[in-house]
């Protein structure tokens, strides 16, 4: 099936823990027609103990308070794509898949007048040093 899909009890939760322009977006994105994957919010706001937590196992290099997503609302959210009934961090062709209508949606919204002049969009997919194809984090906020 491509999409359109919904938010699952604990994405909704998840992603209401963002900015609101992450929510826009995210609640746009996992309603297009033709969305390659369905998609699964796995962090929005991280608490202290979260971002510790994966700093130490090696899946952030930034500690609290450092990470965009230890703010409040949240600046960052990680989703992935969920594929055969669970979720697929590892798939990077699925990150792939999907990263370009969430694209296209950002750049849908800023056309509309939506986002405010210099907010931008970064994908940890697009980073060289540390990818990350599961974060979407807002620049030029706060």
């Amino acid at each position: 099936m491509l999409g359109p899909y919904a938010w699952g009890a604990k994405s909704r939760a998840r992603l209401d823990t963002c900015h609101p322009l992450l929510v826009l977006l995210f609640d746009r994105v996992i309603r297009r027609s033709g969305l390659r994957h369905d998609l699964t919010v796995v962090y929005g706001v991280r608490t202290k103990a979260e971002q510790d937590a994966l700093v130490a196992k090696g899946a952030s290099r930034l500690r609290w308070p450092k990470s965009r997503h230890n703010a409040t609302p949240s600046l960052a959210v990680d989703v992935v794509p969920f594929v055969g009934g669970k979720p697929d961090p590892k798939t990077w062709a699925h990150f792939h898949a999907v990263a370009p209508s969430i694209k296209a949606e950002w750049l849908r919204m800023c056309v509309e007048g939506v986002v405010p002049d210099g907010v931008t969009l970064e994908w940890g997919g697009d980073w060289r040093g540390f990818p990350d194809g599961a974060h979407w984090q807002l620049n030029g906020i706060g």
